[in-house]
């Protein structure tokens, strides 16, 4: 059960997804596929610090996004196989 997690700093959860043509409207180039790895976020961090600020996360579980192939870490939560990407990567 992955709702007995919580991401903290720029951890950003996500499941890999099947590729759609569409996402959100727009259609995506096949190329693009080449080097990123869609995915949906199923946890994430409210946010971090840098330098003594607040920098506020800009995904929550739910959300598409993209993220290139070679980031993350391949992990097991609550028995689901997910990939921890930093939120920058996104």
């Amino acid at each position: 059960m992955i709702e007995n997690y919580e991401a903290l700093g720029q951890n950003v959860f996500v499941k890999e997804c099947k590729a759609e043509e569409k996402v959100g409207g727009f259609v995506m180039p096949e190329n693009l596929e080449v080097d990123f790895t869609r995915g949906e976020v199923v946890l994430a961090s409210s946010g971090y610090y840098d330098h003594g600020m607040f920098i506020s996360s800009t995904v929550v579980p739910g959300d598409i996004v993209l993220f290139p192939k070679v980031s993350g870490t391949k992990v097991t939560l609550g028995g689901e196989k997910v990939i921890r990407v930093f939120m920058s990567d996104i």
